[in-house]
This record gives C-alpha cells, structure tokens and sequence, in this order.
C-alpha cells in the first residue's frame, strides 16, 4: 500500500456519505478521567503518536473513536501494536495498557453523516488508490492525519469517517468530529461502564480477547504471561 507522494489538490475528492441514525449505539473505549460522551481535544504532534484521524495543530477539532460492536472497539484500542512472534505464542498485552480504561456504551444523538471509506469504490473516490488511509500501522499515522485535515476540508459536511476495521474486519469503525469537548451527536446510554482493570473486567476483556489470540499481563510485570 502506498500514500503517495503528495495530497491530491483541492476539490479532487468525490466523498460518499452514508448517514447514521439518532439512537444507533456504539461502543468506545476511553480514559477513567474522561466521560463516555466527551470527545477529545488533544491536539498530536505533527509526526509523532496520536491516532489514525487525531487533530494536530494545521486542523484543530476534537474528536472521538467509537464502533457498532464492543469487541471492535477494544481491539482498535488496545490491540493495534501487537504483533505475533515466531514461536506461535498469543500476543501479550501488557496489564498497563488496560490500566484506566473503560469500555462505555453511547448513542447517537441526531442522525450523522459521515464519509464512507468503507470499501475500494469509497476509498477510490477520495482519491485512494488501495486501502493504505484506513489500513496502515501506527508508523503512518502521521500521513493518515495529514489526509484526513485535507479530506475534511473536501467533505465540510462530514460529521466523521466510517471504515471497516483492519483488526476485526468486516466490522466498522468510526472517528466523530466535534468543535469542543461536548457535542450534540452523541450521548451517554446511563449503563455503567466496563472498568477494564478491575477483576471483573480483566475477565470480560479476556474473554472477548481469546480469539484474537491476544493474552493480558497481571499487574505488575509487564514481561510474564496471564
């Protein structure tokens, strides 16, 4: 997959919209400090860290990750830098990864448009040859970011960006699109949350984990197995 070599000019895309309606549910996972409807303002360095679609400095917004199913949800956060060895061992998951995070259910709150990316015709339209927006590793993402400030300024309508998910295909994935931390397109449900790292957590999280073949550490020891 290739990015290439330059963004496309302007007015080059022809952005497919679908639409999501109000009460659709979703799942995301986020820190203890922040509420499951709150979006995030933290603006990403330009090269460095950061997410798949994060603002940085050049585009300013806040934004928040969620999908349809919660297992995808917790794979896209948890699970998109582990890699197998050779020996066939499960991936390991260090217990200071899960360590402050819950998994929340919310809702939409008005019906969204959003930019499909979802398959090659998608992807095609926005001048994506391959799938490399919506399926490259961490090591890109600060192309990816960069595409997707020029992709916002071609679909200004957009309230965010739907794909299917690298790590849980054929399942999607969404990134929403906020001017603050609160917005008006989602809500919080009023069930309570998942505490990843309470006991009763680690053993839900495991559960669900187990046939992505990925293993969590005990606290304390990053380096021993589960």
């Amino acid at each position: 997959m290739a990015r290439g070599a330059r963004l496309p000019e302007k007015g080059a895309a022809r952005p497919r919209a679908i639409t999501w309606r109000a009460g659709k549910e979703l799942y995301r996972v986020h820190s203890h400090g922040r509420a499951a409807d709150c979006f995030n303002m933290t603006e990403q360095d330009h090269h460095f860290g950061g997410g798949r679609f994060d603002s940085t400095a050049n585009d300013a917004y806040s934004y928040l990750y969620a999908a349809p199913k919660e297992v995808t949800a917790l794979v896209e956060r948890l699970v998109r830098g582990l890699r197998f060895d050779a020996l066939g061992s499960p991936r390991f998951l260090p217990h200071e990864e899960v360590a402050g995070k819950r998994l929340s259910r919310i809702r939409l709150a008005r019906d969204v448009r959003l930019v499909s990316l979802r398959s090659i015709t998608d992807l095609n339209a926005v001048q994506q040859s391959d799938g490399w927006l919506v399926r490259s590793d961490a090591t890109e993402y600060a192309f990816t970011r960069r595409w997707g400030h020029w992709l916002r300024a071609e679909a200004d309508w957009a309230d965010g960006f739907v794909w299917r998910s690298r790590l849980d295909e054929p399942n999607e994935s969404l990134v929403l699109f906020g001017d603050s931390e609160d917005s008006d397109l989602v809500e919080a449900t009023g069930e309570p949350p998942l505490l990843l790292d309470t006991p009763d957590g680690l053993r839900r999280l495991r559960r669900m984990l187990t046939k992505y073949r990925v293993e969590i550490g005990p606290a304390g020891n990053a380096a021993s197995w589960s």
